[in-house]
């Protein structure tokens, strides 16, 4: 378990961000919702060693961890699909076999065999966001911190992500951004940013309950990603 103390970001001048004191689970999936803007990627970058300490009021704690930017355009590093998957292996001192067995094991979970030998400057945003999710997910990490990593993927390749997460991710606990309320569903609990403070850190069984009350807007139809769980696990 990693132990969060009192934490305050100075994200502006006249901007700080307040996070109370959090306790994060192995194996646990944390949804990080709110408003654009409220402070979600300012704590994902503060977990991950991005914000200079002197910004940092409080400690955070040295954690072995992997961020996936929300600009996934800002974390290219090498030239085709192929070798980006396997530059986050080859850093880790994994022997040749492993890393060829890891990067296309993960390329044809994601469907992505055929793009092996594209260059990166030449897929869709929506195949980049695949492409370096799949690269972060390969990194060894006790922290997996995901920035709007689902904002360009349709349903099956949501729900692929979080069940690879629920498969190979039970070491770590695993903090997602996003903009879609309805990823509850994926979620073991909320973390729930406003005016520029988690709020509320609640079970994701709560959180429809929650949202009615406090009359939050949906960032997905619900109708359709129920249908579309409905379908899958029949």
């Amino acid at each position: 378990m990693i132990r969060l103390s009192e934490i305050q970001l100075q994200i502006s001048d006249s901007i700080s961000l307040f996070i109370p004191p959090l306790n994060l689970h192995k194996g646990t999936i944390y949804l990080l919702l709110g408003d654009s803007g409220c402070g979600k990627t300012s704590f994902l970058k503060a977990l991950a060693g991005f914000i200079p300490n002197e910004k940092i009021q409080g400690v955070i704690p040295l954690i072995r961890s992997s961020l996936l930017l929300q600009n996934p355009m800002h974390q290219m590093i090498t030239t085709t699909v192929e070798s980006e998957l396997k530059f986050p292996l080859i850093q880790h001192g994994f022997p040749h076999d492993v890393v060829e067995q890891k990067s296309r094991d993960i390329a044809e979970y994601f469907h992505l065999e055929s793009l092996l030998e594209t260059k990166l400057y030449d897929l869709s945003f929506g195949e980049l966001q695949s492409v370096m999710l799949a690269a972060t997910l390969l990194i060894p990490a006790d922290l997996l911190l995901l920035d709007e990593p689902t904002s360009h993927l349709d349903y099956p390749t949501i729900q692929k992500m979080y069940s690879w997460i629920r498969k190979y991710k039970q070491n770590s606990s695993c903090l997602i951004a996003s903009q879609f309320p309805d990823e509850y569903c994926f979620a073991d609990r909320i973390l729930h940013f406003h005016g520029h403070r988690l709020d509320h850190n609640m079970p994701a069984k709560d959180y429809p309950l929650f949202s009615r009350e406090h009359e939050f807007a949906s960032g997905l139809a619900t109708e359709e990603i129920i249908a579309y769980l409905t379908s899958f696990k029949s």
